[in-house]
């Protein structure tokens, strides 16, 4: 769930960076146009109501203009945009010092963090806040574009408000990250409830076919999960992708007959081939969901054997995604210590040594070793899950 939060975050600031530096665009492009027509009405009508260079804001304004066409023509990405974009504003800020001729040009600099600050990227902020301020201080310095001649207290204070405005643009910042942040989270949870509904969907159509094995998908999932705890490759969204795996991983069962899935006696060949479909067909399933296709490789793989003698792939060895191992195990267990249609459930000592004699040929033979320390968990797990009264709330639940 991590990187799902970490991949909608991009998503929301890689659109938020390219709305940003259109907007940046269009804000450049209105303020020159309005400053050449407002400037080039004073030089016609010989109007004494502006000092700024007419041709330098021109010269701007073209630029600016092919900066257009460049992204019209060649796609780039949103980061060089961005700072092509700011790049632009930096040196129209620049231009504008040297050629407006106001005495408080110095100003035009405290836009800067202001600008990179919209966009919400802390380095961004930090690097050309630094840079403008570095420009801003030299330029007070050495090139103090004024009636008059800047002391050190005019300076520190021009400084001063320069670090005051890019403090203000990184409280703006924030801000803007909490809000993405609380968008991100209700985005997640709003999955996180459609996907559990999907899935309790999916349970109840399966399950409902066959009585013998209600509960069978749950108990699979908290065996599974209970086991991968204490393997030191599972994170906690590892473990809930492995949770809805066990949840799911019988799904392709609901293309199964129920005269098929029922059946008191043995299976025929053919039977037993229709029942070696499921996984195929639930893994197509899931597939078909976007959340859901992580959870693909533990639904079609459960059934295969660590000696490669198993379906519908016949994978071995380690080829077996660590998922479908684990609930190989989890499902060989419940289904041994439950009642089926054809056989009643096995102790869970007899269930434990059959796990045991498949090591290293059916199962994991790390895994049943692992299994060693989880037995007291899955004993009272057993317990707490072959519950008939607590089956049927849960049915109801789902319902």
């Amino acid at each position: 769930m991590a990187e799902l939060e970490k991949k909608l975050y991009d998503e929301y600031f890689h659109e938020h960076r390219s709305k940003v530096t259109t907007y940046l665009f269009w804000i450049n492009a209105i303020f020159l146009l309005l400053s050449c027509t407002w400037n080039y009405v004073f030089f016609v009508f010989d109007l004494k109501f502006s000092r700024a260079n007419l041709s330098a804001l021109l010269v701007c304004l073209g630029l600016l203009l092919l900066l257009s066409l460049v992204n019209k023509y060649v796609k780039l990405p949103s980061k060089v945009n961005q700072f092509l974009m700011l790049a632009y504003c930096a040196g129209v800020l620049i231009v504008l010092y040297f050629e407006s001729g106001y005495s408080e040009s110095w100003s035009f600099f405290l836009l800067l963090p202001l600008l990179t600050g919209i966009y919400g990227e802390r380095k961004i902020l930090f690097y050309y806040s630094f840079f403008g301020l570095v420009i801003l201080s030299y330029l007070s310095i050495k090139e103090p574009k004024s009636q008059y001649t800047p002391d050190s207290i005019d300076i520190s204070n021009r400084i001063l408000v320069y670090i005051i405005l890019a403090s203000l643009s990184f409280l703006v910042l924030r801000t803007l990250h909490h809000i993405y942040r609380k968008q991100v989270t209700f985005v997640i949870q709003s999955m996180e409830t459609t996907i559990q509904d999907v899935v309790n969907t999916f349970i109840v159509a399966v399950e409902a076919k066959d009585l013998y094995t209600f509960g069978h998908s749950e108990r699979v999932s908290k065996y599974a999960v209970a086991l991968a705890k204490h393997l030191p490759e599972y994170r906690k969204e590892d473990l809930q992708k492995l949770r809805l795996s066990g949840l799911l991983h019988d799904i392709g069962k609901i293309n199964i007959p129920e005269a098929v899935l029922g059946k008191t006696g043995k299976l025929t060949d053919e039977e037993y081939e229709v029942i070696k479909t499921h996984p195929v067909v639930g893994a197509r399933m899931v597939e078909r969901i976007e959340r859901l296709q992580d959870l693909k490789a533990g639904v079609l793989y459960h059934h295969e054997r660590w000696d490669g003698k198993g379906y519908p792939t016949k994978r071995k060895g380690v080829d077996i995604p660590l998922d479908a191992r684990i609930l190989a195990i989890a499902d060989a267990f419940d289904a041994m210590t439950t009642d089926r249609s054809y056989r009643h459930g096995l102790s869970l000592d007899e269930a434990f040594q059959r796990l045991e004699d498949g090591k290293g040929s059916q199962f994991d033979p790390h895994l049943i070793e692992v299994l060693q320390n989880v037995k007291f968990e899955f004993e009272q797990m057993y317990k707490q899950l072959n519950d008939q009264i607590k089956e049927f709330e849960t049915l109801t639940d789902l319902l």
